[in-house]
Parts: C-alpha cells; structure tokens; sequence
C-alpha cells in the first residue's frame, strides 16, 4: 500500500486505539491525514485505484473499532477544519451569518466561534463530541436541536474525485441520520445562524453544559449514546429500568450516571463492548418488549 502523490502525513500500522474516544480499536493498515481539498481528492482517487476500504475517522467519536482492526485506509480530516463568516445578511427575521466550515473542524470549536460572535442556533451542540463531518453524517443533536436545522449546503466528495454540492433539503436530514452515501466524504458545509443577545448565548451554552455533566459521564472514555432512542421511549431509562447500571464484562461497563453510555474503565477490548450491548439488548427486549439499535458505528474485523 503506497501513496505517491500525498502531500499529507501517512502512517502505515496504525492502532486506532489512540484516535477514538472509546480509546478502544486494532490497527487500521493506513491512517492517513489529507492536508487539503486537493490532497483528499488526490487520496480518494488512489483509494479507487487500489480497489481499498476507507473510514473517514471524524473526531473517533460514536465509533467502535473491533480488536482485529480495520483493513484499509483510515482517514482523518483534522488538518482540514477552517472556520469563517462568508457572507452576512438581514432580513424579516433579524440579521443572520452564513458561515462555512470544513469536516474536520470539531464542532466544540464551531460552537465556540458562534458563540464569540454572539450567533445562535448551534447552543444544542453544548458538550457533543467530534467533529462537523461527523454531526451532519449522523445528524446530531439533543432534545434542544440537531444539525440539520442549522444547514444550508453540504458539500460531498464522490469516490472518482468530483464534488457535489447538496442543499438542506437533498440531505434526507432525519433521526440521527443524513443522505451521505458510504463511498462519499463530507468536505464541507455552510451553516445559517442568527444574530442574538450574546450575553444569553453564553448563559445558554453555560446552562446545558452543567446539564450535561450531571447527567453524563465525564473522565471516562467512551462514544456517547450507544443506542437510538425507540419511538416515543429512551433508551437510557429501558436499560436502566431493567436494572443494568453498572454492569460490567470485561474492562467495559454500563455507565452509572447514564444507562445509554458504556464507558471503559480501564483496557476494555471490543470484544467486551460487544459482549455488553448483546447483554442489554436481550435483557431489554425480555423485559420491555424493545429491540435496541445501536447508534454508535461499529467497523472492523474481530
């Protein structure tokens, strides 16, 4: 496996362990960091050539890789993730920004360039993990929002190298969910935000972050919420409901403060992640009457 005409940084081996928040995962055969559009475009084009399977990696976040790690090329776009203001506006709505990010930004940082410029409508992101690439692929969000209400434009990179730009309404933006096919990349997109009282944006972001912190664990490796929430029901109360808390395999365990988070204390293994989601699934549905659906994306071989 060989790319010649790379300007960014290839590392042949690499175990993912070290770039995923689950701080879990084998090696990836290729881990390699495309320094911009031209040099991604470049990398896809000898992924197609070399017949290769690729994973854009976003910030490692929602991911499991599994203990045999990943055949192919991992992809990281954290070299690609400028942030600006591209045009400004007013209308019967107030005065809006239209901003452009890259994928690779990690979308704290795009919360905190919104919030800098006293923008509102990205509060929901408070405390989620990862990266812009990432949120649109899964539309992320809470009860407060998610990043599909905040989009305008998306624009993707297609497997031979051209790009196609898809407007909100092409993006099939739907419950943790979007309209990006596997073999494409997001590359960027543009947000619309609105002009507000800067002063209650920041108490805003304040508010739910101390939420969350109560309600979330924090210190502990993980990759967020492991199930979808079922229609109507949340996953993390059907967990805890069936007294799963704390239940451990392994180095991995069911978080105490939150039934939907597994956390690894210590060397967990795939393998035992796996092992665990199997566990409450079957006690769920024995109890409850509900099939779980992963929410987090689960690659490689075991």
């Amino acid at each position: 496996m060989k790319f010649t005409n790379l300007r960014g940084e290839v590392k042949l081996q690499e175990p993912l362990s070290g770039h995923t928040s689950f701080r879990i995962g084998g090696m990836a055969d290729a881990l390699v960091s495309p320094v911009d559009r031209q040099d991604l475009v470049a990398l896809l084009q000898e992924i197609r050539y070399q017949h290769l399977s690729f994973l854009v990696l976003g910030g490692g976040t929602n991911l499991l890789v599994r203990d045999g790690g990943f055949r192919g090329v991992a992809i990281s776009l954290n070299k690609m993730a400028a942030i600006e203001i591209a045009s400004e506006y007013r209308s019967l709505g107030g005065a809006f920004a239209e901003i452009t990010v890259e994928a690779g930004a990690m979308l704290a940082r795009l919360l905190s360039f919104s919030v800098q410029h006293g923008l509102t409508g990205l509060e929901f992101a408070t405390g989620i993990p990862g990266t812009v690439g990432g949120a649109v692929c899964m539309n992320a969000g809470t009860a407060q929002g998610e990043m599909g209400d905040s989009i305008d434009t998306v624009t993707l990179v297609a497997p031979a190298g051209e790009l196609i730009l898809r407007h909100r309404e092409e993006m099939g933006f739907g419950y943790r969910t979007a309209n990006v096919p596997a073999d494409h990349v997001v590359l960027d997109a543009t947000i619309l935000l609105r002009y507000g009282d800067a002063d209650k944006i920041k108490a805003r972001v304040k508010r739910i972050m101390a939420g969350r912190k109560v309600r979330q664990p924090w210190g502990l490796p993980n990759a967020g919420s492991v199930f979808k929430n079922p229609l109507d029901e949340s996953a993390g109360k059907l967990i805890e409901s069936a007294g799963l808390k704390g239940l451990t395999v392994g180095g991995a365990q069911v978080s105490e403060k939150h039934a939907n988070f597994i956390v690894n204390r210590g060397n967990a293994k795939a393998a035992d992640v796996l092992q665990l989601m199997e566990l409450i699934k079957e006690k769920v549905l024995d109890m409850h009457g509900v099939r779980l659906e992963p929410e987090i994306k689960i690659i490689g071989e075991g």
